[in-house]
């Protein structure tokens, strides 16, 4: 299997853009297909050296993580490799935005939309999204948000939780990392659509 995270890395970076860039969306836009087919170790993607093991998780960054729900024999599907942009903590977790509940049209137009509310446009290790929930309530170009917005127990995430650095949040967007148990990935982003389709 390959280690799909580091050949697009190096394709992408081969082609000298700048992250969340016009030209880098197209140039993503362009590779969807490509990547549909893609065989891949996930274990290996966390050992990807630009990801880096965090001790504690911090509000507006994406974090990669093996997960195992406590209700997971109650749950309809749940997916065990979220890809999640942190929005708050609780005693014993936290909540954030999975974006894998969207199909990837949805996902990427639901993720540039975030980056109006970036800390900077520097995207290394002080950029960070600037998201709470009252704002992902109100803002109606956001309404994306609710399919993905789940709460993560401590206890369930399985192994280290990896940082994706700012400069990589593009390239984990568009990776078709997806895990989900207990239902196919059409079900699961249909259920989805049909949950924003009523707001």
């Amino acid at each position: 299997m390959s280690d799909v995270f580091n050949e697009l890395g190096e394709e992408f970076r081969a082609e000298d853009l700048n992250p969340n860039s016009v030209k880098s969306r197209a140039w993503f836009r362009d590779k969807i297909s490509s990547l549909a087919g893609k065989s891949f170790s996930r274990d290996q993607m966390l050992r990807n050296p630009p990801l880096k093991k965090s001790s504690q998780v911090l509000p507006g960054m994406m974090y990669m993580f093996w997960y195992s729900p406590k209700l997971a024999a109650t749950l309809p599907y749940y997916d065990s490799f979220p890809l999640v942009i942190l929005v708050d903590t609780f005693q014993g977790g936290f909540i954030g935005l999975n974006l894998h509940y969207l199909p990837i049209d949805l996902r990427r137009n639901f993720f540039y939309g975030l980056l109006n509310r970036v800390s900077n446009t520097k995207y290394d290790e002080t950029t960070y999204l600037k998201l709470t929930y009252d704002y992902l309530k109100s803002a109606k170009s956001a309404k994306q948000f609710r399919p993905c917005i789940k709460r993560y127990l401590t206890k369930g995430v399985k192994g280290q939780i990896v940082n994706v650095p700012a400069a990589e949040w593009e390239i984990a967007v568009h990776l078709p990392t997806a895990l989900f148990q207990k239902a196919t990935e059409h079900t699961v982003h249909s259920d989805s659509k049909d949950m924003i389709s009523r707001y």
